[in-house]
């Protein structure tokens, strides 16, 4: 009997200090942190999301997942129920993606802000936050565009590479190497024009020099030409003044020979006829000075032989 009691009082202790032990294990995990629900909506599937998934903000984890189903008003869409520390800063602009715990193929929550920058506006208890798909998932959604473009181009690449094709690019590259050893024969040619290139560039230079000088004799000789052809002028108005002054002194020789050949003497008779032919001469001069001006300066031509004069008949010939 005493055996038994011993045994009994050694499990009753054992007992309650097992109990004692796990009130206190309670006692110190209690979570007195205050919390927050929201409710993440999905259109598309949550793959590798499962109940107490950890919920990410930026990277630190601030909650779980506790709740996921249908919704029943809209059976496409997808609600998802977390809880998420309240001093956790989410936005009324907050997202949320899925993302993968490594290569274990599990899912978790996580919160983006759509623009940080902006002022911090905190979302409402139990706000509904949009979940966004992940690069992976739009390159699942354009896997099949991807496909059939890719078996385009395929498609087109076999095509361009045909046999015809091939032979056409090899003929190209055969006409491509002769058309480089052409260049290269011609660049050979043309390397001593090129050294002596230097040297026509300074004649060309001289040349050039000599060019302008003489452009600046013709300006010279040009400005001269035309201060003679203003002397030329001003010497044919001089000869024409002579002219009609050796025309009114032929008139007037001529009316005074006529009143007085009646009533001259026999002696002034011959002082008249001198008088007379002087102007008949001064009258021939103006004549000539007036066909030939130029004879003032440069001399008085060959007279044009008249008739029974040697080259008469070579000026009829020529109708000269």
């Amino acid at each position: 009997m005493e055996n038994k009691a011993h045994a009994l009082a050694a499990g009753l202790f054992l007992l309650l200090l097992g109990l004692a032990l796990a009130a206190s294990v309670a006692w110190f995990q209690g979570d007195t942190t205050e919390r927050v629900h929201y409710t993440v909506v999905s259109r598309s599937g949550v793959p590798g999301l499962n109940l107490k998934a950890p919920v990410k903000l930026r990277g630190v984890e601030v909650g779980w997942v506790d709740s996921i189903g249908f919704d029943p008003e809209d059976p496409r869409q997808i609600l998802v129920g977390i809880t998420v520390d309240a001093a956790a800063p989410v936005s009324a602009s907050t997202h949320a993606q899925l993302g993968l715990q490594g290569v274990t193929g599990l899912s978790f929550v996580s919160l983006e802000e759509t623009d940080a920058k902006a002022p911090l506006q905190r979302a409402a208890p139990g706000a509904r936050l949009a979940l966004k798909p992940t690069l992976l998932d739009r390159l699942a959604d354009s896997g099949p565009l991807l496909l059939a473009r890719f078996t385009e181009t395929a498609d087109r690449l076999n095509a361009l590479l045909s046999d015809d094709n091939r032979a056409q690019l090899g003929r190209s590259l055969v006409q491509l190497e002769q058309a480089a050893s052409d260049t290269s024969r011609l660049m050979a040619a043309l390397q001593p024009g090129a050294r002596e290139l230097p040297v026509f560039l300074k004649d060309a230079d001289a040349t050039a020099r000599r060019a302008t000088a003489a452009l600046g004799e013709i300006e010279a000789l040009a400005a001269d030409s035309r201060a003679l052809a203003q002397e030329l002028k001003t010497r044919v108005a001089v000869l024409d003044r002579l002219d009609g002054a050796a025309a009114q002194l032929q008139t007037t020789t001529r009316n005074l020979e006529v009143a007085l050949v009646g009533d001259t003497p026999p002696r002034s008779r011959p002082l008249l006829g001198d008088i007379a032919a002087a102007s008949r001469s001064v009258e021939r001069a103006a004549t000539d000075l007036g066909d030939q001006p130029q004879s003032l300066l440069f001399g008085r031509g060959a007279r044009a032989p008249g008739p029974g004069e040697t080259g008469f008949a070579e000026r009829l010939k020529d109708g000269k």
